[in-house]
């Protein structure tokens, strides 16, 4: 594989220094400093620069943080200020220097961190003033703060982690000194982006195997001409064909209405905007005549890839028809796909504590999984039997039944019910999710 394209923003000082440790890993990477007059800049070079590299690496968290407002589909890593950071400005100020501290202004660090790094080298803690920051801040409010503080005569010092700042308190006359990161800290943070790209790259990589079938394909062959059937088949085959050239891969013919097709996950995963939708499903609705499920799996091997692609197959089709589901390598069902009850769950059943609780409902460890997941989706303390056998896939019967169950097991209780126009009124139920999650160490992750 490539290296990795490692663009390093920040201030002269900091992305010099950044640049010269990075260069230690160009094993690795292939690292190129941007340099800015103000955190500000960041706006523009991203706009500029934004699909030249493959990782972007921040002097510090104020420009990542601009980054991050960006929203661009890259990793963001940004080099902390830490102890160690600290160390060497106090170092400066007192050896150096030769400056008693007596009141000093800090930016960027916590009360606590401040107070603590005196302590650790026995320095007399003097009277402190931190701006500990949240979110973004500009480069003048903290010469601002800086300069009002020395200029009213509370403070003697300012130790800042800008360098705008730094250089126009100078100019203005006030004793500021600069906080820039450690090589300690670059090499730490660069080995952090380099296993988290490699990690993500991998992921990326994984061989992913699409099971698509038309649905009821036997009783569409009984009820139609041949003809009819090999038309609907080639009005798919054309869709797909379509897809595979989008996802830079290829389909085969399984016959019977069955096809398969393989690409890689990475592309899967932004054509389908991260699992949330199928984006041939409208068209294939409008245009083949019959309703087609998939099945989407991945896995290091295609023997791996393929069993997890017919097991989402089989879900999808639990849930109906026209329906896609994903099964990912840690065994995690996502979907259906392109639905409002899409929902993330584990098909796992080798947990005791979902076993356990499994059998107390006399259910499957799968529909425990799948209840907890559509509780977490509601977002609401009361539910019906009809809304849950939605989420569930089951008949309205058997979710009927299995609240019923909840309610004798005291994990839920009748809280009311919904009128109708026409027929009885609905009973709702509300979850005692504390008693309902006590064998359980963590819902399941929330979709959508």
């Amino acid at each position: 594989m490539g290296k990795i394209r490692l663009a390093i923003v920040g201030p002269a000082d900091s992305v010099a220094l950044a640049y010269q440790v990075a260069l230690e890993r160009s094993d690795y990477l292939v690292p190129v400093p941007i340099v800015y007059q103000d955190a500000s800049e960041v706006t523009q070079i991203l706009t500029r620069h934004g699909n030249e590299f493959d990782m972007w690496l921040f002097s510090g968290i104020v420009p990542y943080q601009r980054a991050l407002a960006q929203k661009i589909n890259k990793p963001l890593f940004y080099i902390p200020h830490t102890g160690s950071s600290l160390y060497r400005a106090l170092l400066q100020i007192t050896y150096m220097e030769h400056l008693n501290i007596e009141s000093a202004s800090f930016d960027t660090f916590s009360q606590k961190e401040v107070e603590e790094t005196f302590t650790d080298i026995n320095l007399p803690l003097p009277k402190l003033f931190v701006n500990h920051y949240e979110g973004i801040v500009s480069a003048s409010d903290l010469t601002e703060y800086h300069y009002s503080l020395w200029k009213s005569g509370q403070t003697k010092i300012a130790v800042t982690c800008f360098l705008t700042t730094y250089e126009t308190l100078r100019q203005m006359g006030v004793p500021a000194f600069r906080i820039w990161p450690t090589r300690s800290n670059i090499r730490t943070t660069l080995d952090i982006a380099i296993n988290a790209f490699e990690a993500q790259r991998f992921k990326g990589s994984q061989l992913a195997i699409q099971q698509i079938e038309i649905d009821d394909y036997d009783d569409l062959v009984r009820a139609s001409s041949s003809y009819h059937v090999k038309k609907i088949e080639l009005r798919l085959y054309e869709i797909l064909v379509g897809y595979a050239e989008k996802l830079q891969g290829s389909i085969v013919l399984r016959g019977d209405g069955q096809f398969a097709l393989y690409s890689t996950r990475g592309i899967l995963e932004e054509i389908t905007e991260e699992f949330t939708i199928m984006p041939i499903l409208e068209d294939i609705i409008r245009n083949v005549g019959a309703n087609v499920s998939g099945g989407i799996g991945f896995g290091a091997s295609a023997y791996a890839a393929e069993e997890y692609a017919f097991r989402a197959l089989g879900l999808a089709k639990q849930k109906g028809k026209g329906r896609w589901m994903v099964v990912t390598d840690k065994k995690d069902a996502i979907g259906p796909l392109s639905s409002a009850v899409r929902l993330k769950y584990s098909v796992r059943t080798d947990d005791s504590l979902y076993k356990e609780f499994a059998d107390k409902l006399s259910i499957s460890a799968t529909t425990v999984n799948k209840l907890l997941a559509a509780i977490d989706k509601l977002d609401k303390e009361t539910i019906g039997a009809d809304d849950l056998a939605m989420y569930l896939a089951i008949t309205p019967r058997s979710a009927r039944r299995l609240l019923a169950t909840l309610v004798e097991q005291n994990l839920a209780e009748v809280s009311g019910e919904e009128s109708l126009i026409k027929g009885r009124p609905r009973k709702l139920y509300k979850i005692l999710l504390d008693k309902l999650l006590q064998p359980v160490v963590q819902l399941p992750q929330q979709l959508g």
